[in-house]
């Protein structure tokens, strides 16, 4: 990504700690969790595992950013839709983009629960009614229109007039990630001045019910590179990042907050939940983004890491991070104990701290950690001042083996 920049002008967030940039900031001051019960829907483990639920009203937030939203407009969004709108607007906001750079933007947005919570609830009415009356009512059909994968960004679209590409990404935990890595390249390519992208996942009872299953949920919430750590849980939210080409940031004069230099990704090819053993692919990626940056392991200055609190994932991206940087110790965190694992939104979420983090140059502590797992990291255990801190690296890992890293480095002074 060495021609043009990339620069970062807008950030917008939402999760378990609140709605907006400013409640990520002082969540990560105050070095508060924002894990808690679920309310969102009944389940009879909701009480056994805490989740990163945002508590907040979605449509209130909006009409706050942006106007009011019609009990019809609000029928047709799903919640992955509504946080996916909060974030985008917060991001716009802050980038002030002008109409006309918005009529020529892009949307990459990265999803995997999309609107499933809408269709559990239409399709639980639909068993109701076939309980009680014999059959299923074929009425709101248009229900299941926000199940669709493309609806969030497709929302985002047209509510703020964006005519650019616009892409629906899923590559489970680490779409939000990829969304903006691709989205740069779109603008590194020549394709687009401008392009908003992140990723945005709402709770549902397949999510929380499936990972339940599979085994991986702590009822004491992640401790991510813990000695004991029990797994993780999960969590919602939404992380969006305005992206422009140096020359149209540096035209109208924007604030550059950081520069995305440098994306990687691979494939474990290997196992459907399980990450390659050696983290073969985790490795791959974390060292296709620094070529990419034109860095050197040395020049990272923390690594925000993908560590969601399970047995197996951890210990292998310790294991990669240790080998990309070798006998090195850098500096090393998890963001999962503050709002959970928001799967699709975690890279992208991550990438706003990443940003902060560079603003402030400051490192925010692994909550949890109460044992490391080894000595091989540096984890970060109490908040550090960082005030060389150019570049950092943020990993995301998810399901299938898809993997992917960001490089980000330090923009204008505030």
């Amino acid at each position: 990504m060495a021609s043009p920049r990339i620069a970062i002008t807008g950030l917008g967030f939402v999760g378990a700690v609140g709605a907006h940039v400013s409640a990520l900031e002082a969540a990560l001051d105050q070095e508060r969790s924002g894990l808690g019960d679920l309310t969102l829907f009944d389940s009879e483990l909701s009480r056994e595992y805490p989740v990163g639920q945002y508590r907040g009203d979605l449509p209130s937030d909006f009409a706050e950013l942006v106007r009011p939203l019609s009990a019809r407009e609000a029928g047709r969004l799903s919640r992955s839709d509504l946080l996916a709108l909060v974030a985008a607007a917060e991001a716009l906001q802050m980038a002030a983009l002008p109409e006309a750079a918005r009529r020529g933007a892009g949307v990459y947005l990265g999803q995997s629960v999309c609107g499933t919570l809408s269709s559990e609830s239409y399709y639980l009415d639909c068993a109701a009614q076939a309980a009680s009356h014999g059959r299923a009512s074929p009425s709101h059909l248009d229900r299941l229109f926000v199940h669709d994968g493309a609806n969030s960004g497709d929302a985002i679209a047209r509510e703020f007039g964006m005519g650019g590409p616009m892409a629906s990404l899923m590559t489970a935990c680490s779409s939000g990630a990829n969304a903006l890595g691709l989205a740069a390249n779109r603008i590194a390519c020549g394709q687009a001045e401008v392009m908003l992208a992140g990723g945005a996942d709402s709770l549902s009872r397949i999510a929380f019910l499936g990972f339940a299953g599979l085994g991986v949920m702590s009822p004491e919430g992640p401790r991510p590179f813990d000695a004991a750590r029990k797994g993780m849980c999960v969590g919602e939210g939404a992380g969006l990042l305005v992206l422009e080409s140096e020359a149209h940031a540096r035209a109208r004069r924007a604030p550059v907050l950081a520069w995305l230099t440098g994306y990687g990704h691979s494939c474990d090819a290997h196992h459907l939940t399980a990450p390659h053993p050696e983290g073969l692919g985790a490795q791959a990626a974390m060292n296709q983004a620094l070529a990419d940056a034109g860095l050197a392991p040395s020049d990272i200055g923390f690594v925000s890491a993908h560590g969601t609190g399970t047995l197996d994932n951890d210990k292998v991206e310790a294991l990669a991070i240790t080998r990309v940087f070798g006998p090195r110790a850098v500096p090393v965190s998890s963001t999962k104990r503050y709002f959970g694992h928001t799967l699709a939104a975690s890279g992208a979420i991550k990438a706003v701290l990443c940003v902060l983090a560079l603003q402030r140059r400051r490192l925010w502590p692994n909550l949890g950690l109460r044992t490391a797992q080894d000595d091989s990291l540096d984890l970060v255990l109490q908040a550090r001042p960082a005030p060389q801190l150019q570049h950092v690296l943020s990993n995301s890992f998810g399901f299938g083996g898809n993997n992917a890293a960001l490089v980000f480095s330090a923009g204008d002074r505030p």
